[in-house]
């Protein structure tokens, strides 16, 4: 049974239905652009800002991945010639040529140096442009730095992400607890969300980057990973963190009940210095129209439910869970999986179980 409709408060990790409020400001003072009661989209421009610029160093070399003796030659501007903010003062083609790296100008400016891999530009001022990143109803206004957007849907609080806001449709391909692998990423995922179970597998990297995803959202990823994603065109999303972590069972049922929707992953404001905190993903959801069933065979795993076990030295056995782990655990294979204790039928004792190996008894 789905939980009702509730506000949701910052302690909780993920709800499948909630009412959500974010704040959303710009670091520095500016000027609001929306009204409180305004209905916005992930586009809408919130406030903007003049944030004096002066002089800006662009590390060209590290941005393309290449020397700084290497990166004039991927220079396509020069000393003494005026740039518009986001024009590409540089690129290069990687991949075979499948993909190319554009690093753009900050500012509008003028380029006073371009040397040593790096390029300076004298600038006046740039705008900052505050966007909700997510749609829904403007509930308070900030005055100068910004609004607070309320919305209803799912919200997962992740652990980690590569990129920036992003958005797209939820596509699953693989189960809870399987490694995000490539031959999981077909040709229909391109322009979404793909969703895996478990870690990430180098060469799903690969195949995402060719079919151009818009970003990937799984368990955990082995760190090694990390210099790989720096050259990727989509941002990646950990639930768990790094290592080998299947995703929580909970997380993996909310993206597999909404699957399909539009999901919005956010970097929401965190304190008075104006970092932003843990990475998000909102899922709206009208509060008229409430998420579909939960899926035959995904339920909820709690105390005082019957399961039958599914692995030696209990295989077929059957019991009742007592608890749940509080944190994975790591198991005698290396592997981590959130654990549950159960209480074997006919006996006195309880056993700890990976919770991928018990199967839920329904009435």
């Amino acid at each position: 049974m789905m939980e009702a409709l509730r506000f949701y408060p910052e302690a909780v990790t993920f709800m499948p239905l909630a009412t959500i409020r974010r704040e959303r400001r710009l670091p520095i003072p500016g000027k609001v652009r929306v009204q409180r009661g305004d209905v916005v989209d992930a586009t809408t421009v919130l406030a903007v800002a003049e944030q004096p610029a002066g002089v800006v160093i662009v590390d060209i070399a590290r941005a393309l991945k290449v020397s700084p003796q290497r990166a004039a030659a991927y220079l396509q501007r020069k000393t003494g010639a005026s740039v518009r903010a986001q024009e590409v003062l540089a690129r290069r083609r990687i991949w075979l040529g499948l993909r190319t790296l554009r690093v753009r100008s900050p500012v509008d400016g003028e380029i006073v140096i371009a040397a040593g891999g790096k390029v300076l530009i004298r600038a006046g001022t740039r705008s900052l442009e505050l966007r909700a990143g997510f749609p829904g109803k403007v509930v308070e206004v900030i005055p100068d730095y910004g609004a607070v957007i309320e919305t209803t849907g799912a919200l997962i609080q992740a652990f980690w992400s590569s990129g920036v806001d992003f958005n797209g449709m939820i596509r699953i391909v693989t189960s809870g607890a399987e490694p995000l692998r490539a031959r999981a990423i077909d040709p229909v995922a391109q322009g979404t969300i793909v969703v895996g179970g478990a870690w990430i597998e180098p060469g799903a990297l690969e195949q995402a980057e060719r079919l151009q995803v818009r970003g990937i959202i799984a368990g955990s990823m082995e760190a090694s990973l990390l210099p790989m994603l720096r050259e990727l065109s989509f941002p990646v999303v950990l639930t768990e963190g790094f290592g080998r972590l299947p995703m929580h069972p909970g997380i993996f049922r909310i993206l597999s009940i909404y699957q399909g929707r539009e999901a919005f992953v956010v970097r929401p404001f965190a304190g008075p210095d104006g970092r932003p905190g843990r990475p998000e993903i909102l899922i709206p959801v009208p509060a008229e129209n409430p998420p579909p069933p939960e899926p035959t065979g995904d339920a909820d795993l709690h105390p005082g439910v019957r399961v039958r076990l599914l692995r030696e030295p209990y295989r077929g056995r059957t019991g009742t869970v007592s608890r749940i782990s509080p944190y994975p655990w790591t198991l005698d294979s290396g592997l981590r999986s959130w654990c549950a204790e159960i209480q074997l039928d006919g006996e006195t004792d309880k056993i700890w179980v990976p919770v991928y190996n018990v199967e839920i008894l329904r009435p």
